[in-house]
């Protein structure tokens, strides 16, 4: 999953440090994409998915997350991303 591995590579230069609604932000977006991207588009399992994520990996994917440095053009970038891997090849470089 590339959850970890993008929350490492959050941007050094920005407006702000990520708090940990932005982190869950990014989780959820990307799990989101990642389901989409199987073919899963069901809300209610979306939801559920996103919950079992958060609960799951929820210190290490925050611990590489919050108080990082974090820029308002990444977060737009986050939000409109078509691909999980936008987030990780586009939005958090």
């Amino acid at each position: 999953m590339l959850l970890a591995v993008s929350l490492l590579g959050l941007p050094l230069a920005g407006c702000r440090y990520a708090t940990e609604q932005d982190c869950e932000r990014i989780i959820d977006r990307i799990v989101e994409l990642e389901l989409k991207e199987q073919g899963i588009t069901d809300p209610s399992l979306v939801e559920r998915r996103k919950t079992e994520t958060r609960a799951k990996k929820r210190d290490e994917l925050l611990g590489g997350c919050v108080g990082k440095r974090i820029s308002k053009s990444a977060m737009t970038c986050i939000d409109s991303a078509e691909f999980s891997k936008d987030i990780t090849e586009k939005c958090l470089r």
